[in-house]
This record gives C-alpha cells, sequence and structure tokens, in this order.
C-alpha cells in the first residue's frame, strides 16, 4: 500500500472518544503489521547472487530465498543456474565443529539424510550446514516444513513458527521450479 493511505487514515470524530481513536488506531497498525510480517511475497523474496561452498571448491550462480528463525538461525533455499538445489542452515546451538557425520532433516515423520556433512564453524556461536538435496524433497518442505536437525547424536528443534516459515519459503521455492521446469 501507498505510504499516502497511511497518513490520510482518520477515523470518524463523532461518537469515538480520543482515546478510543487512539486506541483503534494503534489496533490497525498492529493488525497490519502482523498481516504484512506474516506472508512472503514469492514474486520478491529471491535475490540472485553467488553462494560459495564452504570447502572452498566452487562458487555457485543462482537465485535464493532465506528466513530467519526464532533463534536468528537462518534457513537458504538455493537454486544454481544449473538446476542443483542446496539447503544452507546458519544454527545458533548444537556445535560439533569440523564433525563429518550424516545430517538428518526431519520434516514432520520425514527425514532427509545427507551422509558426510560437516558443520563449519562461522565464530564460537555459529555453525554452518550446507547441502545439496534432490528436488522431490523440495516438495516434502513445502508441505512440511521442517521440524529439526539431527546431526552428532544432538536434536535441534524447529517451533511450529519455525517450521511454518520453513514451509512458506519452500513453497514460494517450489514454485519456482515449477514454472521453470514447464517452459
Amino acid at each position: 500500500m501507498p505510504l499516502s493511505f497511511f497518513c490520510i487514515l482518520e477515523l470518524p470524530k463523532t461518537g469515538i472518544s480520543s482515546s478510543m481513536r487512539n486506541w483503534h488506531t494503534f489496533l490497525f497498525f498492529v493488525l497490519l503489521g502482523v498481516k504484512v510480517h506474516g506472508q512472503i511475497d514469492c514474486n520478491s523474496a529471491f535475490i540472485q547472487d553467488t553462494m560459495s561452498l564452504p570447502d572452498g571448491s566452487k562458487v555457485l550462480e543462482g537465485k535464493f530465498v532465506i528466513t530467519t528463525l526464532k533463534d536468528f538461525s537462518t534457513v537458504t533455499l538455493f537454486r544454481t543456474n544449473q538446476d542443483k538445489f542446496y539447503l544452507r542452515f546458519v544454527v545458533k546451538k548444537n556445535f560439533y565443529f569440523d564433525k563429518v557425520d550424516v545430517l538428518e532433516i526431519r520434516s514432520g515423520s520425514k527425514s532427509y539424510y545427507v551422509k558426510n556433512t560437516r558443520q563449519y564453524k562461522i565464530d564460537k556461536t555459529t555453525g554452518l550446514f550446507v547441502v545439496e538435496i534432490f528436488s522431490n524433497y523440495i516438495s516434502t518442505l513445502k508441505d512440511e516444513g521442517i521440524t529439526s536437525l539431527y546431526f552428532a547424536n544432538a536434536e535441534t528443534d524447529f517451533t511450529k513458527k519455525d517450521a511454518l516459515q520453513i514451509k512458506q519459503i519452500s513453497n514460494c521455492f517450489y514454485e519456482l521450479i515449477s514454472t521453470k521446469n514447464k517452459h
């Protein structure tokens, strides 16, 4: 909505006290903020950029969409120009820096396993996983989101809101893949 919409908004003055009018205006903006914050615009969600694989082997070009979770971890879905798909997790707990193990990505009752996954150290309070995924798993992500990660005998649970955010970006990502495959 254009900014001018918000500037000219005025409730009728008849029959409503000043404090009641202020309360209604406050409530309007709170509800508007919740609605805007809770939805992702798929058309503007994607960013064209590069992503370096943490082992230094490649720099990939493509598009990505990202969401920030409650604990300030991030989940990124990346599509290369060569139609390969990656999930990138920046995690804020359960650190096993430089350990190589199986990463289990849990989506409800379904799991996606990635062997020989390394958790890289960004700093002392932040770890990184980058894994290649198959396109059919994106369908699971759009339906279920991600409910937890399991690595090195430690589980990192995501909140329901986190899973919903991941479902939303996955739905946008799935639409991008489906659109390109139809052409």
